[in-house]
C-alpha cells in the first residue's frame, strides 16, 4: 500500500517537474532569440561590383566607392563589421530575398517590391542618357522614337524605361554590367546608355580614356583592358569622332540600403542612426565632396 502511494506521489510530482523544466527552457530560449542588437555582428552585404562611383572593385579587386565607404563609416559608429560580397547587379535582389546576403548597396534605387524593404534614402540623382553626336550636330536632345537604349538588368533605370517603352517607341537592350554597357555602345549596339547621372559621368570618363590617342593599357581599369584594342583599331570604334554627351531626364532615383521584406530591421535602424551621426559630425559632407555626389542641400526623405 505504501509503495503504491509512493508511486502515485511520484507521478504527481513528475508533471510538475516537467512543467517547471519546460518553463525554464522557454525562458532560456527567449533569452537566446535575437535581441535585434547589431553590435558585434558581421554583416554580409552584397554590392554591385561594377557601378562606379557608388561601388566597384579597384585594381586590386578590393571593394571601393561611395557606398562602400559610407557603410563602413556607419558600421564603425554602430559597432558592427561588414563583409562585402561583390555580385552582378541582377543577382543582388534574389540573394537578399533568399538570405544569402543580409542586404545590398551600391547605388541601388529605392522602389516598390513585394519581397524587399529599404532604408530611408541617403541621396538621390536623376536619370540620364549618354550618347554620341557629331560636333556639328544640334544641341537639342535627339528623339527616342525608333531608337535603342542600353540598360543594365535588374536596375531601377531598366524598370522605369520599360514602363514607358511602348508609349515612347524605343527598344531596350539589356546587359549585365556597366562595362557591358560601354562595350556594346562603342560597338554601335544601342543609340543611348541609360543610367543615373553619376554613373554616366564615370562612364564618360572611362570612355574618354579608351579613345585617348596613345593611351597605355596600364592606365585602364582591369575590366576595360579588353576594349583597349580600339586604340589600335579605330575603325572598330563606331563612336570615333563623336562628342560624348549626357542628357538629364526628369526621373529621380533615390538610393537606399536594400534588405528582405520585414527583415533585418535593426540594420536599417543602425543605418539611420549612423547616417545622422555622420551628418552631425561632418563626415557625411567630407565623403560627398570626395566623390562629388549629393549637394549639401540634398536631404531626401
Amino acid at each position: 500500500m505504501h509503495k503504491r502511494a509512493a508511486f502515485f506521489g511520484k507521478l504527481t510530482i513528475l508533471p510538475l517537474f516537467l512543467f517547471v523544466l519546460f518553463f525554464a527552457f522557454a525562458l532560456s530560449s527567449c533569452g537566446k532569440k535575437s535581441t535585434g542588437k547589431i553590435q558585434g555582428r558581421e554583416i554580409r552585404l552584397g554590392i554591385d561590383r561594377d557601378n562606379a562611383p557608388f561601388s566597384y572593385l579597384d585594381e586590386e579587386k578590393n571593394p571601393a566607392g561611395f557606398d562602400v565607404e559610407l557603410i563602413e563609416a556607419i558600421a564603425k559608429l554602430e559597432g558592427f563589421t561588414v563583409k562585402f560580397v561583390p555580385m552582378n547587379p541582377s543577382a543582388l535582389q534574389s540573394a537578399v530575398v533568399t538570405g544569402t546576403i543580409v542586404g545590398a548597396m551600391g547605388g541601388i534605387e529605392i522602389r516598390e517590391e513585394k519581397q524587399l524593404s529599404f532604408s530611408e534614402a541617403y541621396g538621390s540623382s536623376t536619370l540620364g542618357l549618354l550618347y554620341g553626336k557629331q560636333s556639328s550636330a544640334s544641341e537639342q536632345m535627339p528623339s527616342l522614337q525608333g531608337k535603342s537604349i542600353l540598360v543594365k538588368e535588374g536596375s531601377g533605370t531598366a524598370t522605369f524605361l520599360e514602363s514607358i517603352r511602348q508609349k515612347e517607341g524605343f527598344s531596350l537592350l539589356v546587359v549585365q554590367e556597366n562595362q557591358d554597357l560601354i562595350r556594346e555602345w562603342l560597338a554601335g549596339n544601342g543609340d543611348f546608355i541609360a543610367e543615373d547621372l553619376p554613373v554616366l559621368e564615370a562612364m564618360k570618363e572611362e570612355i574618354s580614356k579608351i579613345d585617348e590617342p596613345g593611351r597605355a593599357e596600364d592606365y585602364l581599369p582591369p575590366d576595360l583592358l579588353g576594349i583597349s584594342e580600339l586604340d589600335l583599331q579605330k575603325e572598330k570604334n563606331s563612336r570615333a569622332g563623336q562628342e560624348i554627351e549626357i542628357f538629364s531626364l526628369k526621373e529621380e532615383q533615390r538610393y537606399g540600403l536594400m534588405v528582405g521584406k520585414g527583415q533585418n530591421k535593426e540594420l536599417l535602424r543602425a543605418f539611420v542612426r549612423g547616417l545622422k551621426k555622420m551628418k552631425e559630425d561632418g563626415e557625411w559632407e567630407t565623403l560627398t565632396k570626395k566623390y562629388s555626389l549629393f549637394s549639401s542641400n540634398s536631404n531626401p526623405q
